[in-house]
């Protein structure tokens, strides 16, 4: 039997929606250190180290729409098993107690660190040697008797592979119970399909095989096929780590990341404590910007919610907030975490810059009905317009400010109520 072992419908949509929070997770920490990456000569690059850093930002934006099309699918499986689409998570850096002690998540910028990181997240499950520090409190867990496993709890697990290949044996575990018609009760049509995001991998689930092929999809990309697979992530990052270390032992003084804080943040989140390990910032326009940039987040966030939930909208609305989705992280989001990166983190951190921290508030739900969700985020779209404009009025606002405003009010007008 899996170390991951499912029993019930209840434990399968635990163990999904923490799949979710995780690769939620695992999503902001490489967008963080992708923001974070240098992109001129004037930044203290040659041109060649350059043009290596550009190809590692471009691989690493590739990592990040198949980890989008992970969370996806988490999200199409919890709905078709009778769940509900996951998007909240824990805010980073997070802790010790949300998941196994292997996927203590945080925001580090692009070095070295960073890229160990990243290849210990996506390693396979044929990895020997697994190197945990300090206890777990999983480890202490009592076994999961048949009667305890009458309330969802956690899984101990050492690798994203395991946690998913527990997941297809649970799958399959529970379609032998129950039948594959009673485990998969979720309407087809309410699965959100590749064409709205342009996944082609994204498999909407409607049964066994389908669910099936959602996970291998996640789990071929992530650790690999075979220990060969050379596009899997794990591979990815691999090869980034060992150019990494040949250009930094051919100059001592290489640095392919800004100096941004690790876990800065603007304000506190709630779910955190002050031994948390968060950077709080001190420089006025950086925490504004900062500001800015998680509120723009949360939106998106809760367009993504409404998307997945597929509930009452058309497939034209449905097309719209795919789309406005997809904008508001290519034309919002991605400019503002590369701007921020440049700005200081203030007088309490001399020499680090900022850095978007990616803060969920307790605000960040799933509006619950069609007309009320297009209400208030168009509301919440034109008030983020007004807000760049106010920033814009500091002598040393970034440029950017401009086209984000112009966006934002873009995608605010399309999802105006009334319009189509």
């Amino acid at each position: 039997m899996p170390a991951v072992r499912i029993e019930n419908r209840a434990q399968l949509i635990y163990l999904l929606t923490e799949a979710a929070e995780i690769e939620h997770n695992v999503l902001c920490c490489y967008l963080f250190a992708q923001f974070s990456m240098k992109d001129d000569t004037s930044e203290g690059l040659t041109v060649e180290q350059l043009e290596k850093v550009r190809s590692w930002r471009a691989t690493i934006g590739d990592i990040v729409v198949q980890e989008m099309l992970h969370l996806a699918s988490a999200c199409n499986l919890l709905t078709a098993v009778g769940g509900a689409p996951q998007l909240r998570r824990p805010n980073l850096p997070t802790s010790p107690r949300a998941y196994p002690k292997v996927f203590e998540l945080r925001l580090v910028p692009f070095d070295l660190e960073a890229l160990d990181q990243f290849v210990f997240l996506e390693r396979p499950e044929y990895m020997e040697g697994t190197i945990r520090t300090g206890p777990s409190y999983r480890d202490s867990a009592l076994a999961v008797s048949s009667l305890r496993d009458v309330f969802s709890c956690e899984r101990d697990y050492e690798t994203l592979g395991e946690l998913y290949r527990g997941i297809e044996d649970g799958l399959g575990y529970l379609a032998q119970k129950l039948g594959e018609e009673k485990l998969f009760v979720g309407r087809p049509g309410a699965q959100t399909a590749g064409s709205f995001f342009q996944l082609a991998d994204l498999v909407p689930v409607h049964d066994l095989a389908s669910a099936f092929a959602a996970l291998k999809v996640i789990i071929d990309q992530g650790e690999g096929a075979s220990p060969d697979s050379e596009d899997s992530h794990y591979r990815r990052f691999l090869a980034m780590r060992d150019e990494f270390r040949d250009l930094a032992a051919a100059d001592p003084t290489f640095r392919a990341g800004r100096p941004v804080l690790t876990n800065p943040y603007a304000l506190m989140p709630t779910d955190m404590g002050t031994s948390s390990g968060v950077n709080l910032l001190d420089d006025p326009l950086s925490v504004d910007m900062c500001s800015l940039f998680d509120s723009c987040y949360e939106v998106m966030v809760q367009m993504l919610g409404r998307l997945f939930v597929h509930a009452e909208e058309s497939e034209e609305e449905f097309v719209a907030l795919a789309d406005t989705s997809v904008g508001l992280m290519m034309d919002v989001v991605q400019p503002l975490g590369n701007a921020i990166t440049l700005l200081p983190a203030g007088p309490s951190h001399p020499g680090f810059n900022a850095g978007p921290s990616f803060r969920l508030s307790r605000g960040a739900s799933i509006p619950t009905h069609k007309d009320a969700a297009r209400l208030v985020l168009h509301e919440r779209l034109t008030e983020l317009a007004a807000y760049c404009q106010f920033l814009q009025a500091s002598a040393a606002a970034p440029l950017v400010l401009a086209s984000v405003k112009t966006a934002l009010e873009g995608f605010a007008k399309r999802l105006a109520p009334g319009s189509s």
